[in-house]
Order: structure tokens, then C-alpha cells, then sequence
């Protein structure tokens, strides 16, 4: 306890952020949004227990979820800018079946992937690969990352 108190002592920006709210909504924010838009997996659970644990629930989930789908639109649209057209030059008419596929129901499919726990990279790149809307997208991510982050934040209000 006393290497806690003394850890205060020396950052008293730590301490600033521990006792004030809106500090600790937005660092979880910004953390959230920054690892979702680097592609970094497995990070959603932990962070959204921490949230929880820290914030409270629906403070918790509502800093947890934005960040998670700011961050996913941004790596969404960098790859669909930059890994899209490379691709799909590269492939050419093989992509013509998955687009058609996507077209008629890849809201469907994105929103089931993210409900099951699919890695979140390589849904995110093959999504900007397709034909699917940059708003579908961020619908369809919203939706289906929100029970995760629910119950783990909400898990984590309970500690």
C-alpha cells in the first residue's frame, strides 16, 4: 500500500486520472480507439472488465464502445484506401462471387462474425476489401461487439 501512495506521490498526473471520471472515460476511450485502429487482438474483453471495474457499467461500456468502433472505422477506411484497390487489382474477377455474396447480406455476415468473437483484423481487411458500406460497417460493428462489451464491463462493475 505504501509503494501505491508513494507511486501518487511522484505522478500526481495518476492520481488526477484515478480521482476524476471523465479523465478515466476518456484515456479508456483513446486506449480503446488506438488498439482497435492498430489491429491488436484480444484486447476487448480486458479492457472492457477494466472499464467496468473502474467507471462503472454503462459509463464503462459507453467509453469501451465508442472507442471500439471509432477505432475499427479508422482501420477500416486506411485499409479500404490503401489495401483495397491493391487487392482488388491484384485479383481481379475472382472477388465477383464474395461481392455479390456481401452486397445482399454482409451486414448480416459482418454483424454474426463480431457476435461470435472473430479476430478483429482480419474482419475488419476483408471488409474493406468488399463492397460493403463504410456505414453498414460501423452499424454492423457497433451491434455486434456491444454484448461483449456489455457483459465484461458489466462483469466488471460487480468486482
Amino acid at each position: 500500500m505504501d509503494s501505491a501512495l508513494a507511486l501518487l506521490d511522484q505522478m500526481p498526473w495518476l492520481a488526477a486520472l484515478a480521482g476524476n471520471e471523465l479523465l478515466l472515460a476518456l484515456t479508456f476511450f483513446g486506449l480503446t480507439a488506438a488498439v482497435f485502429a492498430s489491429g491488436t487482438p484480444g484486447a476487448l474483453l480486458p479492457l472492457s472488465f477494466s472499464s467496468g471495474a473502474m467507471l462503472g457499467g454503462w459509463l464503462g461500456i459507453a467509453a469501451v464502445a465508442v472507442g471500439a468502433v471509432l477505432g475499427s472505422q479508422a482501420l477500416f477506411l486506411v485499409a479500404r484506401h490503401w489495401l483495397g484497390a491493391r487487392l482488388r487489382t491484384r485479383l481481379g474477377d475472382r472477388l465477383g462471387r464474395l461481392d455479390r455474396a456481401i452486397g445482399r447480406r454482409g451486414f448480416a455476415y459482418l454483424f454474426g462474425l463480431r457476435v461470435v468473437g472473430v479476430p478483429h483484423l482480419p474482419v475488419t481487411a476483408a471488409c474493406a476489401m468488399s463492397p460493403i458500406s463504410a456505414r453498414s460497417f460501423g452499424l454492423a460493428t457497433t451491434l455486434g461487439l456491444l454484448p461483449a462489451i456489455t457483459l465484461a464491463a458489466m462483469a466488471g462493475s460487480a468486482v
